[in-house]
């Protein structure tokens, strides 16, 4: 927050980071001029653990710590704080010192021997740029914002079923219907293909707001999300290397999905083929679960599996949505057969297409490039009935 107070101005939010009780003390009352209530802590884990990170500041490091120790925790604090700012007091300026520092994110660099006006304009400088940098989130009515979102889970216990073409096209047909954007969270940690299947490139990943822990916030996870033009989605992309999925646990992916249900009327998370933690988590938090299978012996046997492990898991059965892909394929097995083997009426039979396959080589939803389709008036009709779902669910709550 910046308060006008004179020429300079008075700012609010501004720390002081230094090991040395006597420096600390010094640079405090240096910083009072611009923030009367100025703080100050003796290290970086005690700044990130007391210190709000909704709340914009600018942190002075001070040159008790080695310049290369103060440069990683600016790098690292940056990354999980738009709202953060940074300036280095050191002994010593060398010309590479002040690269590293400012290409690691540090807003500016003085010496011990400067000027009190000179710290005082650098953090003057630092706040401007906190300010510049910092996501703007749209303003949602007040009784939009208590209202939680959605969570709609696409699951299939078989790969190659079809499964990201599903939740990729539930979630453009839901953003159609709604007010502001729909999110759309890669939750197949290991080999998720949503990004791809957008042909967005995955800047940043679910791991990093893993990696965040309990620094992370709506603010920081909003500025995590890649925007697909074509259809309006936030997507929340999964690891680009396989091997961070052993690093994402089921407690990861719900405070995820509670941020989310926050921001968004709809959250729409495609799992992977197996009942990982993150899967299970996805699915326990869901208000919708779209159970898809195709006409084939191995696929419906997989789908009775998964199945059979919700109700273990006392996953109410009134949450799940047959989807049949492939539905009008001639493979000897029928959408009766299918409902007979998972005692489960098809909510929505999807039809096998063409223009399905060309959408996502396009990289757009079928809804949005081919919305005449059988395909895609099936998903539309599939969205209407979520949408009337959550209508009622909300009437009954009251």
């Amino acid at each position: 927050m910046v308060r006008a107070d004179g020429a300079r101005g008075t700012l609010a939010g501004i720390c002081v980071v230094d090991a040395d009780d006597v420096v600390r003390s010094v640079l405090v009352a240096q910083v009072r001029a611009l923030d009367p209530r100025a703080t100050s802590y003796e290290s970086v884990t005690e700044y990130a653990d007391a210190a709000d990170p909704d709340e914009p500041s600018v942190v002075v490091f001070g040159p008790s710590a080695r310049p290369t120790d103060t440069i990683a925790a600016v790098e690292k604090l940056g990354a999980f704080r738009p709202g953060f700012g940074a300036v280095m007091v050191v002994e010593g300026l060398s010309a590479t010192l002040l690269q590293n520092a400012l290409r690691a994110g540090v807003d500016d660099v003085v010496t011990t021997a400067a000027e009190d006006d000179e710290l005082l304009d650098a953090v003057s400088r630092a706040f401007g740029r906190v300010d510049a940098r910092r996501p703007v989130l749209p303003r949602k009515p007040a009784a939009e914002v208590r209202r939680q979102g959605r969570v709609v889970t696409v699951f299939c216990a078989k790969g190659g079923a079809g499964k990201s073409v599903l939740a990729t096209n539930v979630a453009a047909a839901l953003a159609k219907r709604v007010d502001g954007p729909v999110v759309l969270v890669d939750a197949d940690m290991q080999f998720g293909d949503v990004a791809l299947m957008l042909q967005l490139e995955p800047a940043h990943t679910v791991l990093e707001a893993v990696e965040a822990g309990e620094l992370l916030d709506s603010s920081l996870l909003e500025s995590l999300l890649l925007q697909d033009g074509a259809s309006g989605l936030k997507v929340l992309a999964a690891p680009t290397e396989s091997r961070a999925a052993d690093g994402i646990g089921r407690a990861d992916l719900v405070r995820i999905l509670q941020l989310l249900r926050q921001q968004y009327a709809y959250v729409v998370v495609d799992t992977s083929a197996s009942f990982a933690d993150v899967t299970l988590a996805a699915l326990q938090e869901s208000d919708e679960i779209l159970v898809l299978a195709s006409l084939d012996v191995m696929s419906l046997k997989s789908a009775k599996v998964g199945l059979q492990t919700m109700r273990i898991l006392d996953i109410d059965s009134s949450k799940v949505r047959f989807v049949l892909n492939r539905a009008n394929t001639r493979v000897g097995l029928s959408e009766a057969d299918a409902e007979r083997t998972l005692r489960l009426k098809v909510d929505t039979a999807l039809p096998s297409e063409l223009v399905v396959a060309e959408s996502v080589n396009r990289g757009v939803p079928a809804v949005l490039g081919a919305p005449r389709s059988r395909f895609a008036r099936n998903i539309d009709a599939l969205a209407d009935r979520l949408v009337s779902a959550a209508g009622a669910s909300r009437s009954q709550d009251g």
